[in-house]
């Protein structure tokens, strides 16, 4: 028998240019999608949430509470996941997300997972200020098993208390798209993040008020790695439509990256390419995350 999913999403003030993708992107995972809408009425993300498949299924389910931190929105979640009887599984997904088509193989193997495993990671690329320039590829939560009492701890950064079972990872990869945009929805982030006592890491505290784009990222240009990947196919529309809304901002990449770069940095890059890619691409030696891929 099947394993139920449910994904769990978050959504804040801000315009979230991906979240149709996300939802569009889920169809054939999750039987469910749960949201803690926390935004002021009216809620910025309404339209795209009732244009979904699954409102028009009558598989979303929104709670419109307050925001007070990160924890306490997710278990909102939670208590959702727990009032509806909603499934097994909780899929973690964030509204910067884009699943490839992979995910649906693995939603549907789950039931396959051994009963002391309680998490299923997968991996993701975060590009950064453009869709041709990735800054590392990650391991991500992804499928966490619902166990009873299980709750989010901590403001920001939020980690989970209760499933105690083993983690594995899949070789698969999607896509993270929260730092393509622009750079001063970041600065606006890491200020919401400093408000609840925990400073962002990316921008330095005096770039906040005034973000450049070349200035403020001195430390990563050196770092940004070429994509020759495939986006997700959800996210194609989305990407065609930030092409163009930010060509100016993209451009500005293009120019900036080769001049920061040195020989020697290009050189550690692609030792760093490597790595990245072995270190997701090896999970295919486990047999339980090639079932999950079958």
């Amino acid at each position: 028998m099947l394993s139920r999913v449910a994904a769990h999403l978050i959504l804040g003030p801000r315009e979230e240019p991906f979240l149709a993708a996300l939802l569009e992107s889920l169809r054939g995972s999750a039987g469910m999608v749960l949201v803690n809408d926390n935004s002021p009425d009216p809620s910025p993300h309404a339209q795209v949430l009732a244009k979904s498949a699954f409102a028009a299924e009558e598989r979303l389910a929104v709670d419109r509470t307050p925001f007070t931190d990160f924890s306490t929105a997710r278990n909102v979640c939670i208590a959702m996941h727990e009032r509806l009887d909603a499934g097994e599984w909780m899929l973690f997904v964030d509204a910067d997300e884009v699943h490839a088509p992979p995910l649906s193989r693995i939603a549907s193997n789950m039931h396959r997972v051994p009963h002391g495993v309680d998490y299923v990671d997968g991996y993701t690329w975060h590009f950064f200020q453009s869709f041709d320039w990735y800054r590392s590829i990650e391991r991500a939560k992804m499928f966490i098993r619902a166990r009873p009492g299980m709750r989010w701890e901590g403001i920001v950064h939020e980690k989970l208390r209760g499933p105690t079972g083993s983690r594995i990872a899949v070789p698969y990869v999607f896509g993270h798209y929260g730092w393509v945009l622009p750079i001063e929805r970041q600065a606006a982030k890491e200020r919401l993040y400093a408000s609840l006592g925990r400073p962002g890491k990316m921008l330095p505290p005096e770039e906040l008020d005034a973000p450049d784009l070349e200035r403020s990222f001195r430390d990563e240009w050196h770092t940004v790695l070429r994509f020759r990947g495939s986006h997700p196919p959800a996210a194609q529309p989305a990407i065609a439509a930030l092409r163009e809304k930010l060509a100016q901002q993209f451009a500005e990449v293009e120019r900036i990256v080769p001049a920061q770069q040195s020989p020697a940095d290009r050189v550690r890059n692609a030792m760093m390419r490597a790595n990245y890619e072995q270190r997701w691409r090896l999970r295919a030696l486990n047999p339980l995350a090639r079932q999950l891929l079958a």
